[in-house]
Parts: C-alpha cells; sequence; structure tokens
C-alpha cells in the first residue's frame, strides 16, 4: 500500500468482491505507524468487518522488483504469482488495472463442487 492513491480502489475491490475467492492483503511498506497505515485504510471505508482483507507490515515478494509504492501483486487461485506491477498515476504505474485483471482471474477459479 503505503500511498493513499490505491487504497480508495482496494477498499472497494474487497467489499466487492466479499462473497468471491479473493483476499487482499495490504501491505504498509513505507516509514510510518500501523496506525497511520489503518488509519488511511479506515478513511476509505475498510474496518475489520471486512474479512476478505488483511494489512501487514513489509510484506515482501523476492519475484517481484517493488521499487515504488503502489505496487501489487496478484495471484491466482493456486498460489501462482500471474501480474505485478507498479500502480497508481506515476513512476509508470497503470492506475486501477489491477482491478480488471483480479476480476478477469476470478472468471478461471474452478467452481466449487459444494
Amino acid at each position: 500500500m503505503g500511498c493513499k492513491q490505491l487504497t480508495p480502489g482496494m477498499v472497494s475491490l474487497a467489499k466487492s468482491l466479499k462473497d468471491e475467492p479473493f483476499h487482499l492483503i495490504a501491505s504498509y511498506c513505507q516509514r510510518g505507524s500501523k496506525e497511520g497505515a489503518l488509519a488511511a485504510l479506515t478513511a476509505q471505508g475498510w474496518s475489520k468487518d471486512i474479512k476478505n482483507t488483511s494489512v501487514m507490515y513489509q510484506t515482501r515478494f523476492p519475484k517481484a522488483p517493488v521499487k515504488y509504492v503502489p505496487y501489487y501483486l496478484i495471484f491466482d487461485h493456486t498460489g501462482k504469482l500471474r501480474y505485478n506491477h507498479m500502480g497508481g498515476p506515476y513512476h509508470g504505474g497503470d492506475g486501477d488495472t489491477y482491478q480488471k485483471l483480479v476480476k478477469e482471474l476470478l472468471k478461471k477459479v474452478p467452481k466449487s463442487k459444494v
């Protein structure tokens, strides 16, 4: 997470996919406090009641060249990293493209036989 530009989209995406096989992990990777990161999310409508969201500090993934934030990593239903890129409007970011990519991957999740 880190930058507030991506936060509104992340919260709305998590809320809209609450009944889907989707989990958002927001990682606060810049200097600052846990309270500051949670306050930024809360200001955008996040709460502990949104069960498909986790908030962590300094989440890292060795196969992704994260240099700037906001940055997204999208894994498929098998745990394979499918997409990673800068989000937001600067440093070559692609804005809210991650939302479209998540929705495309959700279409490929096998239907439950239950």
